[in-house]
C-alpha cells in the first residue's frame, strides 16, 4: 500500500485461528467488523464487538481470537514505527515515538469509518493492473488516508501530546523492566553475538537481581511469555523488518538474526508470521494482504 504501513484483512476461517502470546515491531489499529473477539493484551483480558478498536504498541505481548469463532471479522492497519515518528515531529517538533494509552477503545464510529475506508480503497488499488498501481496519485491518496488515521488514534488515544501519560506496554515490574531494556538494546546493536553468554537465563536473572526460579516466573507474568520466547520473537521482528524494508537476501536476513540454515530459519519465520520468508517479503512488497 505504501512506505511504512501495510494492511491486513481477516475474515471467516482465517480469523478463526487461536493467536498465540507474540508481539509485532510496529503499531497496530484494528478494527472489529464483525463478531465477538476475547484478547488477553498486556496481561489482562479484553473484549470486543464489531465497531470497536484495538491499540497496540510495538512489542505489546497479546493473543487473539481465543474463542475461536468464525464468526469473526477484523481489519488491522500496521504501522511501522519511522512513520510514527515523523507523525510525531510534525505535530510536537520532538524526535520520540508516542505509544497508546489505551487498548480497548469503544463508541469511536468516525475512526473506525476511516479504517473501513483505507480498506475499500486499498482493494481498490490492488485491482489495478500492476503497471497502474504505482502511479503516484493512488500512492499520495493511500499515504494521505493512513497519516490521517494514525494521526487521529496518537491525538486522541496516544501521549503524543502529554508524555506523561502512562503508555500500556510500561512494565511496571522495575527488575523485569531492566531485563526488557537490556534485550531491546542488545537486539538492536547489529555488533553483538546472537547467541553468546549474555542471554542466558541465569545472566538475565543477575540483570534483574533476581533468583533464576523467581525471575523466570515475575517475567513470564509481567511480560506475557517466557524471556526465551520474547528473545526469539524480537529476532524474528527484526527479520521482519529486514524483508520489509531492505533488499536483503533471504540467506543474509536469516543469518542477521542469528540462524545458520535458511531452513531452519524458514520454519521458524513462518511460525511467526503465519508466512515464509519469501511470501512475507511479497505480501509486503504490495503493503495490503486480504483474508
Amino acid at each position: 500500500m505504501g512506505r511504512g504501513f501495510r494492511l491486513f484483512h481477516a475474515r471467516g476461517a482465517q480469523s478463526a485461528v487461536p493467536l498465540t502470546p507474540h508481539f509485532h515491531d510496529e503499531y497496530v489499529i484494528c478494527v472489529q467488523l464483525r463478531g465477538h473477539e476475547v484478547c488477553d493484551v498486556a496481561g489482562k483480558r479484553y473484549e470486543f464487538d464489531a465497531g470497536e478498536l484495538v491499540l497496540i504498541n510495538p512489542h505489546q505481548v497479546h493473543t487473539g481470537n481465543n474463542r475461536g469463532s468464525d464468526d469473526i471479522e477484523y481489519v488491522s492497519l500496521y504501522v511501522e514505527r519511522d512513520f510514527v515518528r515523523a507523525i510525531a515531529r510534525e505535530h510536537t517538533g520532538e524526535d520520540r515515538e508516542p505509544e497508546f494509552i489505551f487498548i480497548h477503545v469503544a463508541g469511536q464510529r468516525e475512526l473506525a469509518h476511516h479504517v473501513r475506508e483505507l480498506l475499500a480503497r486499498s482493494r481498490e488499488v490492488a485491482a489495478l493492473p500492476r503497471a497502474a498501481r504505482a502511479r503516484e496519485d493512488d500512492a499520495l491518496e493511500l499515504d494521505a488516508a493512513v497519516t490521517g488515521v494514525v494521526a487521529r488514534a496518537l491525538t486522541h488515544f496516544s501521549n503524543l501530546n502529554d508524555p506523561r501519560l502512562r503508555s500500556t506496554n510500561r512494565v511496571a515490574h522495575r527488575a523485569v523492566a531492566r531485563v526488557v531494556h537490556f534485550l531491546h538494546d542488545r537486539e538492536h546493536d547489529e555488533r553483538a553475538e546472537l547467541e553468546d553468554d549474555a542471554a542466558t537465563l541465569e545472566a538475565l536473572a543477575t540483570i534483574a537481581g533476581l533468583s533464576k526460579f523467581h525471575f523466570l516466573r515475575q517475567f513470564s507474568r509481567v511480560v506475557g511469555m517466557t524471556p526465551g520466547a520474547y528473545l526469539r520473537t524480537l529476532r524474528m521482528c527484526r527479520a521482519a523488518r529486514l524483508l520489509r524494508t531492505t533488499g536483503q537476501p533471504i540467506a543474509e536476513v536469516a543469518r542477521a538474526t542469528g540462524f545458520t540454515d535458511h531452513a531452519s530459519f524458514s520454519r521458524a519465520f513462518r511460525r511467526h508470521a503465519g508466512l515464509s520468508p519469501r511470501q512475507y517479503r511479497s505480501a509486503t512488497a504490495t503493503r495490503t494482504r486480504r483474508g
